[in-house]
């Protein structure tokens, strides 16, 4: 099974752009179709994990050349106010969710950014790409005729009622890739049984530029992944590529995120979710958004007595955190329609944060397709593969985030649960 001559891509996040980069240098002639209207996608300088997938993917796909991550060397825990109580070497890859998309989009369509001011050229035996944003996919129809796939959109800001009055634009591929997100709009057409489940915490997060913290504290947190556990919370901490791509020493940034345990409806909850419009969100409050009286509240009661200096100075030093729900979405079936239609990265499977390989699933996905396509693997065969992942990364991130809090009875659990996990795999490889 060769790859697709056309493909569709709902969605031009990571998850979809990775996708789009490997069918590109394929041969396929690709639209992506993101509802979001701006030209790029806000990333509030979040750090995400780069895993072997998604190294290997640029490795061979990248025509930028343009650093996608920081490495980091060692793993550290501090306790409270005690740092380092274990150091251990422990290498892993850092980068930050605007840069890594700004690269793939160069290599995508061509986008020019001040990550990659001058796009690289095609190469040789690439498709073509075109990107368009704030398009709102209202509809995907199968053509059991000729196996083909239609995918119906409007403008992103037209009603969400009847077609009524809409200029609805079709469009036509050998196959679909939904790779649209938690809240995955294709799920919702497919009839897809899926529900978002809150963790029952919640993450505030947070950036600061090297270059406005003490050296000290510089190299307190350099070339590390360093977690600070507090009694009933914790944070994780690491430096990422600035917005702009950087990896230069001092314009890089320090980032962070602290898991906070707030009940599910409760008034705590009400009260950090209300912005200072006094708007309710449901899942995220922006940077420019959030309150910063419950901010202030929250850093005096928790930072400037309970943790390391260091961390106390670079929390404090954030102009603009902001603050999200965590939670998850279990993977259903992963391909439909004879496997025209797949489900990949976040529209398939949504783990918890703690791991933050997210961009890891999605580039695993770009891989097990590829094997398809070369014949190695049927799409069956795929779909199982994608679905045990998903399901041992749902139960890891879970464990990660429960022994972080010290919720240890739920962490025994859930470590009971993913032997069971393993124990069955190997059964039924047997």
């Amino acid at each position: 099974m060769a790859p697709p001559k056309s493909a569709i891509i709902i969605g031009g996040s990571i998850s979809g752009l990775l996708q789009a980069l490997q069918l590109k240098r394929a041969g396929t002639d690709v639209l992506i179709l993101e509802q979001d209207p701006s030209p790029t996608r806000a990333s509030h300088e979040s750090g995400v994990s780069i895993g072997p997938s998604v190294l290997a993917l640029l490795k061979k796909y990248d025509a930028t050349g343009t650093p996608p991550a920081i490495p980091a060397g060692f793993l550290s825990v501090a306790w409270q106010t005690r740092p380092r109580v274990l150091n251990t070497a422990w290498h892993h890859d850092m980068s930050n969710w605007g840069s890594l998309y700004l690269i793939l989009r160069a290599n995508v369509d061509g986008f020019a950014s001040d990550v990659v001011p001058y796009p690289p050229p095609g190469r040789k035996g690439d498709g073509t790409a075109e990107y368009k944003a704030g398009r709102r996919v209202v509809g995907v129809e199968f053509d059991r005729g000729d196996g083909a796939m239609n995918v119906l959109h409007v403008e992103a800001g037209a009603s969400r009622g009847s077609r009524q009055g809409m200029e609805v634009k079709r469009e036509r591929a050998e196959m679909v890739i939904a790779a649209d997100g938690v809240h995955s709009t294709i799920r919702r057409f497919l009839q897809v049984p899926t529900t978002w489940t809150y963790a029952g915490y919640i993450a505030w997060r947070g950036t600061v530029r090297e270059d406005q913290l003490s050296p000290e504290t510089l190299r307190y947190f350099s070339d590390r992944l360093n977690f600070t556990l507090l009694a009933g919370s914790y944070f994780i901490t690491y430096i990422i590529p600035s917005e702009t791509g950087s990896v230069e020493p001092g314009r890089r940034l320090v980032n962070w995120v602290w898991y906070y345990p707030v009940p599910e409806g409760s008034v705590a909850m009400d009260t950090i979710f209300t912005d200072i419009n006094g708007v309710l969100h449901n899942s995220t409050v922006p940077g420019d958004l959030l309150d910063p009286k419950v901010w202030s509240v929250q850093k005096r009661r928790y930072i400037s007595d309970g943790t390391t200096p260091h961390l106390a100075e670079v929390v404090s030093q954030t102009r603009r955190p902001f603050v999200t729900k965590v939670g998850e979405v279990e993977a259903s079936a992963a391909s439909y329609f004879d496997g025209r239609l797949v489900l990949v990265g976040d529209a398939f499977a949504t783990f918890r944060s703690h791991l933050g390989l997210a961009s890891e699933q999605a580039a695993r996905h770009c891989l097990q397709m590829d094997r398809v396509w070369s014949g190695e693997i049927s799409q069956a065969a795929r779909d199982r593969e994608a679905r045990l992942y998903a399901a041992k990364l749902l139960l890891l991130n879970r464990l990660m985030g429960f022994l972080g809090l010290g919720w240890w009875w739920s962490a025994l659990k859930t470590g009971l649960a993913y032997a069971c996990l393993l124990i069955t795999c190997r059964v039924v490889d047997v």
